[in-house]
């Protein structure tokens, strides 16, 4: 069975019937993954995969996740929703989490699934969520300077990963917290761009100025923040100085277009040194500089996931080759530990791709198997043909 065969198979599994608060037939995160539930970042990047062959259950599985994710005083949304099957669901939510979100990247899929198909009330409805969503970023996780931070960033609250960098170096110091993250504020900005596409094509017109407006001005006070001249990369912001780490949050102001053209080649610079982020086996999550950098989980493991996000990324700025020898350095890698296992990893070894060597929150448990959103195979098969998925 071929790695993308593979992939269908294991999302086929995570499917299951209705059950509450799913009415319908739904997607889970994974089949082994220890909760039974969907959102976070996962169910997006599931989403954008099934595009790729069903662009119906694609835009189904979007309003799924929008629909019982959304709160609906605030329109935060939920950073899980659990069946009722499962140990962990509380009836006082309705089996959804709201202690923290998660990465607002669901527009980017949405957006792909309108550029193949026209779906009118689905151009709405996405547009109308994501309006509500923003304003509840904007109310609870934007600061007095403009800037917007993750929950992760909060003092004590490192058992929180909104971000989905859970265990990252980024949040071992948050004293100060919380501070601006170059991640967010990237993926806010792709928000607004993205809010702007569904705006002009449902003729919104005085959204779409608004939206602009906002656009250009979180783009200005993000460049006047986030580049750090001494380590030589976009950073978390913190006066200290001490949450400048480089990760592939530092990737970031590619997908979303922040950065200036001298800075994607400053930046493309670390994707290609083996000192930085050229992995023998992959892109580490931490540079392999860093001396926080460890084979623990977004430490420095190498997920494939951010893989996908920066062939994006590389592909919008015109790094077509190198997208290409990114995509195949990591199939590579995933197609040897198939063969050897017969499963799908939530992360892999980017050093010397021995899965021993892998812990997950320092335990030797390691990594889940078949996680489908950690492993978008289709896509990044799609960037090694030379096809455009930003």
């Amino acid at each position: 069975m071929n790695t993308i065969a593979y992939w269908k198979k294991i999302v086929d599994d995570a499917t299951y019937r209705a059950e509450y608060p799913f009415e319908g037939e739904w997607i889970s995160i994974g089949k082994c993954y220890p909760v039974k539930g969907f959102g976070g970042w996962e169910t997006p990047v599931i989403a954008h995969e099934i595009a790729q062959y069903n662009i119906e259950q694609a835009k189904h599985l979007i309003i799924q996740y929008l629909k019982y994710s959304m709160k609906e005083d605030n329109s935060m949304l939920a950073a899980r929703v659990i069946a009722k099957s499962d140990a962990l669901y509380s009836s006082t939510e309705k089996g959804r989490i709201y202690k923290y979100s998660h990465p607002p990247v669901w527009n980017f899929v949405a957006k792909k699934i309108i550029e193949k198909k026209w779906d009118e009330k689905f151009a709405i409805f996405c547009f109308e969520s994501g309006m509500r969503n923003l304003k509840w970023w904007e109310e609870n996780r934007k600061d007095r300077i403009g800037l917007f931070w993750y929950f992760d960033s909060f003092p004590d609250e490192k058992n929180s990963p909104e971000s989905g960098y859970e265990n990252s170096p980024r949040w071992d110091f948050t004293e100060l917290g919380p501070f601006p993250c170059i991640d967010l504020n990237c993926q806010i900005l792709l928000y607004i761009e993205n809010l702007i596409f569904f705006a002009d094509k449902l003729d919104r017109q005085k959204e779409k100025q608004k939206l602009t407006i906002a656009h250009q001005e979180l783009k200005t006070i993000v460049l006047r923040y986030f580049w750090d001249e001494i380590v030589g990369a976009y950073c978390d912001y913190d006066l200290t100085g001490m949450n400048a780490k480089k990760t592939t949050a530092s990737f970031w102001p590619l997908i979303s277009g922040l950065a200036s053209t001298e800075d994607a080649h400053r930046i493309v610079s670390l994707l290609e040194n083996p000192k930085e982020f050229a992995g023998t086996k992959g892109i580490p999550a931490v540079s392999l500089s860093e001396p926080k950098f460890e084979l623990d989980l977004w430490r420095g493991c190498m997920w494939p996931s951010e893989t996908f996000w920066i062939c994006a990324g590389l592909q919008r700025y015109g790094f077509n080759d190198l997208a290409v020898n990114i995509a195949k350095k990591c199939i590579e890698n995933i197609n040897e530990i198939f063969k050897s296992t017969g499963k799908f990893w939530e992360f892999y070894n980017p050093v010397d791709g021995d899965m021993s060597k892998l812990k997950r929150n320092k335990s030797r448990q390691g990594p889940f198997p078949d996680y489908p959103a950690s492993v978008p195979v289709i896509s990044i098969e799609r960037v090694i043909t030379g096809e455009k998925i930003c």
